[in-house]
Protein backbone atom coordinates (compact mmCIF):
# COMPACT_ATOMS: atom_id res chain seq x y z
CA UNK A 1 0.00 0.00 0.00
CA UNK A 2 1.18 3.59 -0.96
CA UNK A 3 1.53 6.09 1.71
CA UNK A 4 2.48 9.73 1.83
CA UNK A 5 2.69 12.51 4.75
CA UNK A 6 2.04 15.93 5.27
CA UNK A 7 1.48 18.13 8.36
CA UNK A 8 -1.82 16.91 9.91
CA UNK A 9 -2.43 14.35 7.87
CA UNK A 10 -0.99 10.49 6.37
CA UNK A 11 -2.48 9.13 3.05
CA UNK A 12 -2.91 5.44 2.54
CA UNK A 13 -3.46 4.56 -1.63
CA UNK A 14 -5.08 1.17 -0.97
CA UNK A 15 -4.80 -1.64 -3.83
CA UNK A 16 -8.56 -1.90 -3.58
CA UNK A 17 -9.56 1.12 -4.70
CA UNK A 18 -9.84 2.97 -1.53
CA UNK A 19 -8.65 6.31 -0.40
CA UNK A 20 -7.45 6.51 3.11
CA UNK A 21 -6.83 9.80 5.14
CA UNK A 22 -6.22 9.46 8.27
CA UNK A 23 -5.77 13.14 10.88
CA UNK A 24 -4.21 13.42 13.40
CA UNK A 25 -5.14 15.29 16.54
CA UNK A 26 -5.20 18.22 15.27
CA UNK A 27 -7.54 21.21 15.08
CA UNK A 28 -7.59 22.05 11.12
CA UNK A 29 -7.90 25.94 9.88
CA UNK A 30 -9.62 26.16 6.29
CA UNK A 31 -6.28 27.61 4.81
CA UNK A 32 -4.83 23.80 6.34
CA UNK A 33 -7.79 22.11 4.73
CA UNK A 34 -7.11 23.45 1.52
CA UNK A 35 -3.34 22.93 1.49
CA UNK A 36 -3.99 19.26 2.36
CA UNK A 37 -6.90 18.77 -0.09
CA UNK A 38 -4.44 20.13 -2.82
CA UNK A 39 -1.34 17.69 -1.36
CA UNK A 40 -3.59 14.55 -1.71
CA UNK A 41 -5.04 15.17 -5.00
CA UNK A 42 -1.43 16.08 -6.18
CA UNK A 43 -0.82 12.61 -4.90
CA UNK A 44 -3.85 10.68 -5.99
CA UNK A 45 -4.02 8.21 -8.60
CA UNK A 46 -7.69 8.49 -9.65
CA UNK A 47 -9.88 10.91 -10.48
CA UNK A 48 -12.49 9.54 -8.01
CA UNK A 49 -12.42 6.90 -5.02
CA UNK A 50 -14.47 5.54 -2.49
CA UNK A 51 -12.95 7.61 0.68
CA UNK A 52 -12.42 6.05 4.38
CA UNK A 53 -12.01 9.10 6.79
CA UNK A 54 -10.22 8.15 10.33
CA UNK A 55 -8.84 10.27 12.87
CA UNK A 56 -7.16 11.02 16.09
CA UNK A 57 -9.08 11.71 19.19
CA UNK A 58 -9.00 15.80 19.08
CA UNK A 59 -9.36 16.02 15.24
CA UNK A 60 -11.23 18.88 14.66
CA UNK A 61 -11.52 22.07 12.45
CA UNK A 62 -13.17 25.21 11.89
CA UNK A 63 -16.58 25.82 10.23
CA UNK A 64 -15.32 26.81 7.02
CA UNK A 65 -12.95 23.35 6.58
CA UNK A 66 -16.41 21.66 7.04
CA UNK A 67 -18.16 23.33 4.65
CA UNK A 68 -15.17 22.78 2.38
CA UNK A 69 -14.97 19.41 3.08
CA UNK A 70 -18.59 19.12 1.96
CA UNK A 71 -18.65 20.99 -1.31
CA UNK A 72 -18.89 20.03 -4.51
CA UNK A 73 -15.08 21.13 -5.28
CA UNK A 74 -14.03 18.23 -2.88
CA UNK A 75 -16.81 15.58 -2.88
CA UNK A 76 -16.52 15.03 -6.87
CA UNK A 77 -13.73 13.43 -6.62
CA UNK A 78 -15.81 11.08 -3.85
CA UNK A 79 -17.73 8.28 -4.90
CA UNK A 80 -19.07 7.28 -1.14
CA UNK A 81 -17.58 8.34 2.37
CA UNK A 82 -16.89 6.66 5.34
CA UNK A 83 -16.26 7.92 8.51
CA UNK A 84 -14.74 5.81 11.33
CA UNK A 85 -16.16 6.93 14.75
CA UNK A 86 -15.09 5.11 17.55
CA UNK A 87 -15.44 7.54 19.96
CA UNK A 88 -18.13 10.28 21.56
CA UNK A 89 -16.58 12.96 20.20
CA UNK A 90 -15.87 11.81 16.47
CA UNK A 91 -19.65 10.15 16.09
CA UNK A 92 -20.96 14.15 16.88
CA UNK A 93 -18.56 15.22 14.68
CA UNK A 94 -19.82 12.69 11.90
CA UNK A 95 -23.39 13.25 12.39
CA UNK A 96 -23.01 16.98 12.42
CA UNK A 97 -21.41 16.29 9.15
CA UNK A 98 -24.06 14.48 7.86
CA UNK A 99 -27.27 16.41 8.87
CA UNK A 100 -25.25 20.25 8.41
CA UNK A 101 -23.04 19.91 5.49
CA UNK A 102 -24.81 17.39 3.64
CA UNK A 103 -22.10 16.44 1.07
CA UNK A 104 -23.48 15.19 -2.34
CA UNK A 105 -22.38 11.61 -2.28
CA UNK A 106 -23.17 8.51 -0.10
CA UNK A 107 -21.98 8.94 3.68
CA UNK A 108 -21.86 6.94 6.59
CA UNK A 109 -20.15 6.98 9.92
CA UNK A 110 -19.27 3.51 11.54
CA UNK A 111 -18.15 1.71 14.70
CA UNK A 112 -15.63 -0.30 12.70
CA UNK A 113 -12.92 -0.19 10.13
CA UNK A 114 -14.61 -3.28 8.32
CA UNK A 115 -17.75 -2.58 8.60
CA UNK A 116 -16.69 1.17 6.44
CA UNK A 117 -14.35 -0.84 4.28
CA UNK A 118 -17.73 -3.27 3.24
CA UNK A 119 -19.41 -0.44 2.44
CA UNK A 120 -17.10 1.30 0.65
CA UNK A 121 -16.32 -1.82 -1.87
CA UNK A 122 -19.95 -0.78 -3.11
CA UNK A 123 -18.35 2.33 -4.58
CA UNK A 124 -16.62 2.64 -7.49
CA UNK A 125 -13.19 3.92 -8.25
CA UNK A 126 -12.63 5.97 -11.63
CA UNK A 127 -9.15 6.33 -12.98
CA UNK A 128 -7.77 9.54 -13.94
CA UNK A 129 -7.96 10.90 -17.48
CA UNK A 130 -5.14 10.56 -19.27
Amino acid sequence: MESFKTEGVSVYIRPDGILHIHYDDVFLTIEDTKRIFAFIRSHCPWEKSPVYLTGGSFTSQDPASRKFNGSEEVTKHCSAIAMLSTSMAQKIFANFFMRIIKPAVPTRSFSTEEEALVWLKNFETVDLVK
